[in-house]
C-alpha cells in the first residue's frame, strides 16, 4: 500500500512539474533582478561587427496599432512604427547588420528575404516584431543562403506606413560582407 501511494504522489508531483507556466522571460515578483526581454538574448546569437548597426538600434522602434475600415467597409489592422530619431537618422543611409536569413523563394540565391537577429525556427512565419526584422533586396547581388549569420550591407529605407506586409524596413542594394 505504501509503495503504491509513493508511486501516485510521485505521479502527482511529474504532472504539476509538466503543468507550470513558463516563464522563461521574467522573473518573479519581489526578485532584485530586472526583467529580461528578447532584446537581451539577441547577443546570445549575433554580435555586432564593427561599423555595423546593433539591432537594438531597431529594436527600439514602437508597434502602433491601427485599426480601421477600408472604402470598401472591410477592417483594417495593421502595425505603423514609431521610429526613434536613431533610426530616422539612418534613412537612406549604408548601414551593415549582421543576422540571419529568412529565405522567401526555394532556391540558393535570395534576392528578395527577411533578415533578423535570431535563426529561422518555423518555416511560415519569422517569429519577431516588425521592429526586427529587414526586408532585404538584393537583386544586383543575390546573397547564398546560409543556416548561419551573415553580415550584409545596403541602403536603409524606412517604411512609414504598410498595410500589407506591415514591414518596418527595406534594406535596398543589399550585397553581402565577405568576412
Amino acid at each position: 500500500m505504501m509503495k503504491k501511494a509513493g508511486c501516485i504522489l510521485a505521479f502527482l508531483l511529474l504532472l504539476s512539474l509538466w503543468s507550470a507556466p513558463a516563464t522563461a522571460l521574467t522573473m518573479e515578483k519581489g526578485s532584485d533582478s530586472p526583467t529580461r526581454t528578447l532584446m537581451d538574448y539577441i547577443k546570445n546569437y549575433v554580435d555586432v561587427p564593427p561599423g555595423a548597426t546593433d539591432w537594438k538600434v531597431f529594436g527600439k522602434t514602437k508597434e502602433i496599432d491601427i485599426r480601421g475600415t477600408t472604402k470598401d467597409g472591410y477592417d483594417l489592422e495593421y502595425y505603423k512604427p514609431g521610429f526613434t530619431k536613431e533610426v530616422e537618422a539612418l534613412d537612406g543611409k549604408q548601414v551593415t547588420v549582421k543576422g540571419f536569413m529568412f529565405p522567401l523563394d526555394a532556391t540558393d540565391a535570395q534576392k528578395n528575404f527577411l533578415f533578423g537577429p535570431f535563426p529561422v525556427s518555423c518555416p511560415f512565419h519569422y517569429h519577431v516584431s516588425p521592429a526586427l526584422v529587414l526586408e532585404v533586396h538584393a537583386d544586383k547581388h543575390p546573397v547564398t543562403f546560409s543556416y548561419d549569420p551573415v553580415t550584409i550591407t545596403g541602403t536603409l529605407q524606412l517604411v512609414k506606413k504598410d498595410p500589407v506586409n506591415s514591414t518596418f524596413y527595406r534594406l535596398l542594394d543589399a550585397h553581402l560582407v565577405r568576412p
